[in-house]
């Protein structure tokens, strides 16, 4: 199934279950070797409360149902929550009914219509953009660049392919044997399926944040000096990008 906006849409807007809120994704914490609950607290003490504050606007790009807006509305002044999936921002504003300092945007999967140019402090995006394709990801940069305050800060959480094999992306289309081809030589890997990561690497990345004036202060698998808290599950990779 190819990384196309409308496919992002069914899969979860329609088809995906949501057992936990999105805390059933664990796969990460046990590939690192790590309880779930140590993982996730490693995160966001590492990638999120460090860059909150009161007097702070925040976006989150594709919350989901929630599992990190969870962790940030109570420590900012302002959270923008933007889905494609209008189900999810239904569940969100279910969730967070109470919370007065939340607002909600259905977008077009790759615009920010609605936030203001230069008004947001930082933009977080966890398991989202993993399943973008490049087109998706270049717009929505382009529109990190407009939101973005000077010194505002979006840490990205994205797939990372094998630069060299992605001109072959095509063939993960040519059935089950084309798939577990490609996995293989741009993930090195045979064991796990490929969490239909899109056909991007961090060298994407770097080069769609240059062409749209973001600067790349960081790209990282582990967050942590041990590297025992990370992405590394399917090769993932985080990019920390600035204005």
């Amino acid at each position: 199934m190819k990384n196309t906006i409308q496919n992002n849409l069914k899969q979860w807007d329609q088809d995906y279950r949501w057992l936990d809120a999105g805390d059933e994704w664990n796969g990460q914490a046990d590939y690192c070797g790590k309880d779930y609950r140590d993982w996730k607290n490693s995160l966001i003490q590492t990638l999120i409360k460090p860059y909150l504050s009161k007097d702070k606007t925040v976006l989150e790009i594709a919350p989901g149902h929630g599992r990190w807006s969870n962790e940030m509305a109570d420590h900012c002044k302002k959270l923008i929550l933007v889905d494609l999936s209008p189900r999810c921002i239904d569940i969100c504003k279910e969730r967070f009914s109470t919370k007065l300092n939340i607002e909600y945007i259905v977008n077009d999967g790759k615009k920010l219509n609605g936030i203001e140019d230069v008004s947001v402090d930082f933009i977080w995006s966890f398991d989202s953009f993993v399943h973008m394709d490049k087109a998706v990801v270049s717009s929505y940069f382009a529109e990190l660049k407009r939101v973005l305050k000077p010194g505002g800060v979006a840490i990205i959480h994205h797939a990372n392919r094998n630069n060299r094999f992605l001109w072959l992306g095509f063939v993960r289309h040519w059935g089950e044997v084309g798939k577990q081809f490609y996995k293989l030589i741009s993930m090195g890997n045979l064991k796990d399926h490929d969490g239909w990561r899109s056909n991007i690497s961090k060298s994407t990345i770097r080069k769609i944040a240059d062409s749209n004036n973001l600067r790349i202060l960081r790209q990282f698998q582990y967050w942590d000096d041990k590297r025992e808290f990370g992405v590394p599950r399917f090769n993932d990779y985080i990019s920390i990008l600035a204005k």
